[in-house]
């Protein structure tokens, strides 16, 4: 299976001129180049808003809002499975996953919100693994779902990471608006290795216990919005038999399309 991530940095609050930017870095592929697309978290629009006024005028409607408008004719052009992050009426920080016959198959709402999430979002009900035809057994998540609760549960409690052991997950799909030095809610700078190694350190429990491999896809972003930076580090990983893979990353700044040739395991 060919998955994709596609990084870059959203134009903030300009959906239109973010399209531009994406539709640009994708006009090279076409169909059968690529299985499964990912894009970032709130990938349209941007990350950092200070409450739900400021978001409000981009909520979108989980059927025809702007993202998911896209990501169905992305998904018919390049015939394949599209999942991306966006701003969800009346206010969740959500995904679409959408089929290569431009479908609707899944909207994930974040279950754990991060302190700008908690500016304007309500809570999503919780994480999700499904059967997708196409797929396999697959699971969602958004940045923060992957960190302990509220950052006050415990480090080893892996809500995230357990919820999907005991699904029998095969792939993992998480967008990302990760900020440098988020690791651990730590607030210094850290290194795309850092970053990376830290989302491999959240799924301990798959890496660990699992006898099979399971795919995590985490499609991140880079530039600054507000004085946030993110740390870009887009990544596909096979975790599993007590040794994560690293299959290839992209670096904190880097702009474009990473295809991984991904051996699903069913």
């Amino acid at each position: 299976m060919k998955i994709a991530c596609c990084q870059f940095t959203p134009v903030w609050a300009d959906p239109l001129a973010t399209i531009a930017i994406v539709d640009n870095l994708l006009s090279q592929y076409g169909p059968d180049a690529i299985d499964l697309l990912v894009l970032p978290e709130m990938a349209l629009t941007g990350y950092v808003f200070k409450s739900h006024d400021e978001i409000q005028p981009f909520l979108e409607d989980a059927e025809w809002g702007t993202t998911v408008q896209w990501a169905k004719r992305q998904a018919q052009r390049l015939c394949s499975f599209v999942v991306v992050g966006y701003p969800q009426s009346p206010g969740y920080n959500s995904l679409c996953c959408v089929n290569p016959q431009g479908h609707l198959v899944k909207t994930y709402q974040k279950a754990f919100l991060f302190e700008t999430d908690e500016r304007w979002a309500a809570e999503g009900p919780g994480f999700v693994s499904m059967t997708i035809e196409g797929l396999g057994r697959v699971g969602f998540g958004i940045c923060m779902d992957i960190n302990p609760y509220q950052f006050k549960a415990p480090f080893d409690a892996y809500e995230f990471a357990r919820f999907h052991d005991d699904q029998d997950t095969q792939i993992i799909v998480c967008c990302m608006a990760w900020l440098q030095g988020n690791n651990n809610n730590n607030s210094s700078t850290s290194s795309v290795t850092d970053t990376i190694s830290y989302w491999a350190q959240r799924l301990a429990p798959l890496i660990v216990q699992n006898r099979r491999r399971v795919c995590v896809v985490a499609c991140n972003r880079t530039g600054s919005e507000k004085g946030s930076t993110f740390a870009g580090g887009s990544s596909i990983l096979q975790v599993g038999y007590n040794t994560p893979r690293l299959l290839n990353h992209m670096g904190s700044r880097d702009s474009g399309v990473m295809i991984v040739d991904v051996d699903i395991q069913s």
